[in-house]
């Protein structure tokens, strides 16, 4: 049977070259581990060589296991080392790879593993542009998890490290669904490293909560010494559950490879969803038969300080709060990203759009099988996760050759045979044309039935006059108060213009073809070329929301929810309630009707305001003409069928009175074992809880306990907020989290937390 030993903790790292020179001394770091951290506008980056080292040991070899090192992404040149000779390398920052180190390890004895890891510009690896250049970042060092794998001689291979097209390890697809059965089909790469043949037979068992509901069992294999082959087993499904954005069912996939004498030699267990899909002008997108017109976003996978070195109960809290913040679609722009990410969707119902890497860059031949090669592999290592519906194997934004287009366009359906595949690119050659609202061809374009999907919108085409490919010099760009880039701390109008600047743009895609749309972006992030963070978020950094956030919330239907993540009825009013405040106040909800009360008194109940610019929202705004202002209590009540369903007050703040310190879980624990990550959030408050947005004074931290403070202790509040970044270790337990505000004469405020 596989043996899998977890190698994320107790190494030894350093920095040991760069430009300019700098060598670190070596210090005990845990994984996943960023080599760069950087300040929250991405200013500090480093460039050079890195190393991760740590003594490994195979206890009790067994004769003919195969000791191999896996790791989930390195960024982005890895060398491998067994006692300082180099044993294998690898190239690519976003996806897996293994080093067969069983001719070192196999004698028993201890050995020093070293992973050496260059993160310099270079143009022969993906995305290729220079970091100087790039509208995100790229980060360094073993940014996701590591472990050493002992194969037995009869074993299922690795998916991507067996290199087969359409096959290795373990591939599930659903070639058939109706109402009362489904047929699913189930291959298995196996392989004999041994020195004698083998006859084996594979086992599938098809499980849902639990209970086996189908199974089945392959005829007698033969292997010769060293060979590999697969099997591939169909079973029917009787009453299957089916995969959706709304009833996101899963089910598990157990494989079991036996000898002739029915002794289990190896065992896999993958996760599935059964689900069919489609796509087309004509027909939409379409799950299971029923077309779904789902509304997106885009995600870069970074957190603050620390990039991309996120783990797994921090990636779930993204993807909830995705789903949260009223999207079922998100686009992984413009990279892979984590395995655990795509589980959370799979748990949620978030359907994606997996990339390789690429933006507004090609390079030569090397370069170019880089990206085919990254197409193989991205499939290989998600093809089994059913909230992938579309596959960008192109470089956005990028004018690419004919060739090369239709290389990738090839290795997509090679690699995922069937109806099943369907391929996107913003140059129309792929199966679903993929474009920007900003490029301007939105409402014209047409290629027969081909469907047509919005990469991108509510962002570049308010920020300047040009599509987008002239990021550095800034020619044409609009006003500031006017475009969709905005900070919390911009104040009110600024984020009522980016709110209204995307109710404006999502109105226009519904009133297009498209069959899905995604807006940039959910958070904001830093880039290469830029020196302060893009403000294009929903939500900030820190993922606090901004106003456009409850827009979008308001968006879903009020009836709908799910069992780990909260929808339901939404009021929010998109006013801070202050003597500058507009006097035209929005009120965006997914209600049938709203009030809005001032200070007790109500000032009038209104119905949605459909206009030119919101005739197409599934819930328009509400618009409230206020005579004057007052200050105190504004409050929206939302009625469905004449009943109160949901309430948002806010008031006009007065001087802080206190703080309040909050611990943002989002309802999603580390399990025993994991590291995790934490934001925390001090709020200055009033007498009355209301919240102080003016309030920009520093914050000072302090946390007892092994959990650690990343980035700095003390930090300048943004609108009232003053937000960190806590890093928990594995196995860390309770710890203590104290702000105090550093001038104003207030009493600290404490929060207890645990992993």
């Amino acid at each position: 049977m596989l043996q899998t030993l977890k190698l994320d903790l107790g190494w030894d790292f350093r920095r040991v070259a760069s430009t300019p020179a700098v060598e670190t001394a070596w210090t005990r770091v845990d994984l996943p581990h960023s080599a760069v951290h950087v300040d929250i506008n991405g200013h500090g980056h480093w460039f050079g060589d890195c190393e991760y080292r740590r003594t490994v040991q195979i206890a009790q070899p067994a004769s003919g296991a195969r000791h191999v090192l896996y790791v989930g992404a390195a960024m982005h040149t890895a060398t491998v080392l067994v006692d300082g000779i180099a044993r294998a390398r690898h190239t690519g920052g976003y996806l897996p790879f293994e080093a067969d180190l069983t001719e070192t390890l196999s004698d028993g004895k201890p050995h020093e593993l070293t992973l050496k890891i260059d993160n310099c510009d270079n143009s022969d690896i993906p995305p290729g542009k220079p970091f100087a250049d790039l509208d995100f970042c790229w980060y360094g060092g073993l940014y996701r998890d590591v472990e050493l794998r002992t194969y037995p001689a009869v074993h299922i291979t690795d998916a991507v490290a067996a290199s087969e097209v359409a096959g290795g390890g373990v591939f599930v697809r659903t070639l058939r669904v109706s109402g009362v059965e489904a047929l699913v089909a189930v291959k298995t790469h196996v392989r004999n490293s041994s020195a004698a043949n083998q006859a084996v037979t594979v086992g599938v068992e098809l499980l849902y909560a639990g209970a086996v509901v189908v199974k089945g069992q392959s005829g007698s294999v033969t292997l010769a010494a060293g060979a590999a082959a697969h099997t591939e087993l169909e079973l029917t499904v009787a009453n299957p559950h089916l995969w959706s954005p709304a009833s996101p069912e899963l089910y598990q996939v157990h494989v079991t490879v036996s000898d002739s004498t029915s002794q289990t030699l190896d065992a896999q267990q993958v996760r599935f969803g059964v689900r069919r899909i489609g796509f087309s002008r004509s027909g939409g997108f379409v799950v299971n038969g029923r077309r779904l017109r789902l509304r997106g976003t885009n995600r870069h996978q970074e957190y603050p300080y620390l990039g991309y070195a996120l783990p797994r109960a921090a990636q779930f809290r993204d993807a909830r709060r995705i789903k949260e913040a009223g999207f079922d679609y998100v686009r992984l722009s413009h990279y892979p990203q984590s395995p655990d990410f795509l589980d959370a969707c799979d748990e949620l119902g978030l359907v994606v759009m997996n990339a390789i890497p690429g933006w507004q860059f090609i390079g030569g031949e090397v370069f170019q099988e880089a990206c085919c090669q990254a197409s193989r592999d991205l499939i290989r290592r998600d093809r089994n996760h059913p909230c992938v519906v579309l596959w960008e194997l192109s470089l956005n934004e990028t004018d690419m050759p004919e060739p090369f287009m239709a290389k990738l366009q090839a290795i997509g359906h090679a690699e995922y045979p069937g109806d099943q595949m369907f391929t996107c690119g913003w140059m129309d050659r792929f199966d679903v044309y993929s474009h920007s609202r900003q490029h301007g061809e939105m409402h014209r374009w047409r290629n027969g039935d081909k469907a047509l999907v919005i990469a991108e919108y509510g962002d570049w085409e308010y920020y300047a006059a040009n599509h987008g490919f002239d990021q550095k010099t800034g020619a044409g760009l609009h006003a500031d108060w006017s475009t969709s880039r905005q900070f919390r701390s911009g104040g009110e109008n600024r984020l009522r213009q980016q709110a209204t600047n995307h109710a404006e743009a999502l109105n226009d895609t519904l009133a297009s073809p498209a069959v899905l749309d995604g807006q940039w972006t959910v958070f904001d992030y830093v880039r290469g070329y830029h020196p302060v963070r893009a403000g294009t978020g929903m939500m900030d950094v820190f993922r606090l929301p901004k106003f456009s956030y409850h827009f979008y919330r308001s968006q879903r239907d009020a009836n709908e929810g799910g069992a780990n993540w909260t929808g339901g009825a939404e009021v929010f009013i998109a006013s801070h309630w202050t003597p500058g405040s507009a006097l035209r106040v929005l009120v965006f909800s997914n209600c049938e009707e709203v009030e809005l009360w001032l200070n007790g008194t109500v000032l009038g109940r209104e119905r949605p305001s459909k206009t030119l610019t919101t005739q197409y929202l599934p819930h328009p705004p509400f618009v409230f003409d206020l005579p004057r202002f007052e200050p105190g209590a504004l409050e929206a009540v939302g009625l469905i069928g004449g009943k109160a369903v949901a309430t948002h007050r806010i008031g006009t703040p007065e001087i802080p009175a206190k703080i309040e310190l909050i611990i943002d879980d989002t309802g999603v624990r580390a399990v025993a074992g994991e590291s995790d990550l934490l934001f925390a959030h001090a709020r200055w408050l009033d007498a009355q809880g209301n919240l102080c947005i003016n309030e920009t004074g520093e914050i000072a931290f302090v946390v007892e306990g092994a959990t650690e403070i990343i980035g700095p202790a003390k930090i300048a509040s943004e609108a009232g907020i003053a937000s960190i970044l806590l890093r928990l270790p594995a196995g860390a337990h309770a710890f203590k989290l104290t702000a105090s505000a550093c001038a104003a004469k207030l009493p600290p405020a404490s929060a207890n937390g645990s992993a």
